[in-house]
């Protein structure tokens, strides 16, 4: 197989796997959206396409939530905008004015976006969507088996601009910063990383995603590679410590990946479906229950929505809907 089919065959995987098929919606683009009655979701852009998860919740709550037919996704810049326009219900664009009903949004998003200012402004957490953890990987037979071992190696730290290289430098600023300055970087995509990790033109990369053994499997599959994930549960005290609560430790299981033979302590990071406080009760009650009555949307080994009441690690950065916890408290 040669890089073009390779690279072609990842796209497939991506598109029938871990990401939903979507017609991005740009603001300034609703001619439609005046007289469908359905709801608008909007959403950060990410380089990585992990904002696409929300056309897999717009399409559940157009199929079962009998109220919200014709809903929609909307992607614009960032993930500020995203909850200044969610706050204020409404944008204003060359074709008139259209609603904004609900967010979704990374939990470190979030913390940056209310950092400083403490406003929650009536927003109100729906659900919490399967997490995104940060995978930093190797071959199996590389002898790396730590994170400060990547010191001078050659690694993919994700496309510029990208949450993996966000998130990447920032665990690496909070647990050595001389290994982040060491690097000799790439700046390469999941599907080009793996070619280049099987190729040894790297020697390891990071990429910030949910846990999906259909991507991660199939790859390595087509290269015949065998892959393994490094631990660094030693930095996400670090990284809260200095980015914020947002940020949690996590555990990816021996297991999820075929490959993997033990537990692997990582960061993760909230996926929050949010709304205002006066989403109607029972639209919120209906839209919760649909997302939560149909897992397999969500790809990935984590295949049902997070416990609201997850523990002391989860981030909470607003209250939750009535709706929600009429929901919860029924289940």
């Amino acid at each position: 197989m040669n890089r073009r089919e390779f690279l072609a065959a990842a796209s497939g995987v991506a598109a029938a796997g871990f990401f939903p098929r979507v017609c991005r919606a740009h603001l300034g683009a609703h001619e439609g959206r005046f007289t469908t009655g359905g709801l608008t979701l909007i959403s950060g852009y990410c380089a990585e396409g992990h904002h696409l998860v929300g056309q897999a919740v717009v399409e559940l709550i157009s199929q079962h939530v009998s109220t919200a037919k014709r809903s929609q996704l909307t992607v614009i810049a960032s993930s500020a905008d995203t909850l200044r326009l969610l706050r204020a219900g409404h944008t204003d664009t060359p074709y008139g004015r259209f609603s904004v009903d609900l967010a979704l949004v990374e939990g470190d998003e979030v913390h940056a976006a209310l950092k400083g200012t403490g406003s929650r402004d009536g927003l109100r957490l729906l659900t919490l969507l399967p997490a995104q953890y940060l995978h930093i990987v190797t071959l199996g037979e590389s002898p790396i088996r730590s994170v400060g071992e990547l010191k001078g190696k050659t690694v993919s730290v994700g496309p510029a601009r990208s949450r993996s290289e966000k998130l990447m430098f920032r665990l690496l600023e909070a647990l050595d910063p001389s290994v982040g300055a060491s690097l000799k970087r790439a700046e390469l995509g999941l599907s080009e990383s793996m070619w280049a990790l099987a190729e040894k033109k790297i020697d390891a990369f990071a990429w910030h995603g949910p846990v999906s053994p259909a991507l991660f499997e199939h790859l390595a599959a087509l290269l015949k590679i065998r892959l393994t994930l490094l631990s660094y549960e030693e930095g996400v005290p670090k990284l809260r410590e200095k980015y914020g609560t947002a940020y949690y430790p996590a555990l990816i299981r021996q297991g999820a990946y075929a490959w993997l033979e033990k537990d692997v302590r990582v960061v993760g990071t909230q996926n929050l479906l949010i709304s205002r406080l006066d989403l109607p009760v029972q639209l919120a009650y209906d839209i919760v229950k649909a997302l939560d009555s149909h897992p397999d949307a969500f790809t990935g080994a984590d295949r049902r929505l997070s416990d609201l009441g997850a523990g002391p690690e989860t981030y909470m950065p607003f209250p939750v809907h009535p709706g929600a916890l009429k929901f919860r408290n029924e289940m």
